[in-house]
């Protein structure tokens, strides 16, 4: 099949790496992808170097010059699929059907209400959350929207991961004998490090050496306000600061226990990127975090905005490490089975023929690469991880 990814932003967050990592998983199969996104960007230098084209875009919709423009490209090139993502990108899309019969199809990464939904051939929603809101604000009938699952990094657990792991946490500052919580993601007021940072001091009481590992780019006005908090309540060697990761895997080997308490999420990449490095999970009971994590096995769900139920979860597994392990285990396993990628990138195939028959009447290409085999166990060598930037 040719395939456009169609995607608007300069920097990287969960929307841009599912893009990606799509892309590349596509171009693996034998697709003819080309990805469409601004001059500079992060996505941009990720695919320097490789087999999938990249075509530079202000995808500006005002005046039409360039979505015409973009339009007679798709023609000419016989694109049978564009596949969007992103607000910018979903409203060039839109833009596009005015000028191309080729299909649109949008992946929904977030839960806003926007009318340009069910103008859409179809909607893949990265959760069953996801797609109940499409259904019932974003008014897309039900047979032209379907949850896939996200394509989560299944990377091989190394030899060495202990000594990665003491590297880790001696770059950082931390013990071997400190309980290290890990919230990951962009600091921004969405995330909630407030609602972790009202608990703490009740987690400390029961676990002195608990230590909070804030990790992610950071919204400078946001994370000025939660710093002066932390400065306030005398916690900063526990309340720690650090930038952007590359390497979530080894983060996550690295810490022993992952928080996402937001007010509200879509889906949520980290609780399953926890869950393949054997790690328990703590997460508050709202959007697609409860679809990955099952409360009582792989960790635990709490209500939002609720601090002390947040703290009671931590230190319950903090202090247990045989509890730690076992959810740990269980959640690896829940990732494998419902983090197939193998099954995930397929399905999108599948789609695309789909809506392709149904808005172009004709049959498109299927990929000249055999589906590599499943796993059949967790891997402990292998190819390395994939690398993102946080």
């Amino acid at each position: 099949m040719k395939i456009v990814q169609l995607i608007s932003g300069f920097g990287v967050n969960g929307a841009i790496i599912q893009c990606l990592r799509l892309t590349e998983a596509l171009a693996r199969r034998g697709h003819d992808v080309t990805l469409i996104g601004r001059e500079g960007s992060w996505i941009q230098e990720q695919v320097e170097g490789t087999n999938i084209k990249f075509v530079d875009s202000a995808l500006r919709r005002w005046p039409l010059k360039q979505v015409k423009q973009m339009a007679r490209w798709i023609e000419d090139e016989n694109v049978d699929i564009v596949h969007t993502h992103n607000t910018s990108g979903q409203l060039f899309g839109i833009m596009l059907k005015m000028f191309t019969r080729v299909p649109v199809v949008a992946t929904a990464h977030h839960t806003k209400v926007h009318a340009y939904w069910a103008m859409k051939d179809f909607v893949i929603a990265n959760s069953d959350h996801t797609r109940s809101v499409e259904v019932n604000w974003n008014r897309v009938r039900q047979q032209n929207v379907e949850t896939v699952r996200a394509l989560i990094d299944h990377a091989p657990i190394p030899r060495n991961a202990d000594e990665l792991r003491q590297a880790w946490r001696e770059e950082h500052g931390f013990r071997e004998e400190d309980k290290v919580v890990g919230i990951v993601g962009d600091v921004c007021p969405r995330k909630n490090h407030l609602l972790l940072l009202k608990a703490l001091p009740a987690i400390l009481r029961q676990v002195p050496n608990a230590k909070i590992a804030v990790i992610g780019n950071r919204c400078p006005i946001y994370i000025k306000r939660v710093r002066s908090q932390v400065i306030r309540m005398g916690v900063r060697d526990a309340f720690r600061f650090i930038n952007f990761q590359n390497d979530i895997p080894n983060v996550m080997r690295a810490i022993d226990l992952l928080v996402a308490c937001p007010t509200q999420e879509a889906f949520g990449l980290t609780p399953p990127e926890a869950m393949a490095a054997c790690k328990p999970v703590v997460a508050t009971r709202v959007g697609g975090l409860i679809e990955s994590v099952a409360d009582g096995e792989t960790g635990y769900l709490v209500p939002s905005q609720n601090a002390d139920a947040l703290g009671e979860a931590i230190i319950k597994i903090l202090r247990d490490d045989q509890l730690a392990q076992q959810m740990g285990q269980a959640g690896r396993a829940r990732f494998l089975d419902m983090f197939d990628n193998h099954r995930n990138v397929v399905r999108h195939e599948e789609i695309y023929a789909d809506v392709a028959r149904r808005v172009l009447r004709r049959e498109v290409a299927w990929p000249s690469v055999p589906l590599e085999p499943r796993p059949a166990s967790i891997p402990t060598v292998g190819l390395p991880p994939m690398v993102y930037h946080r």
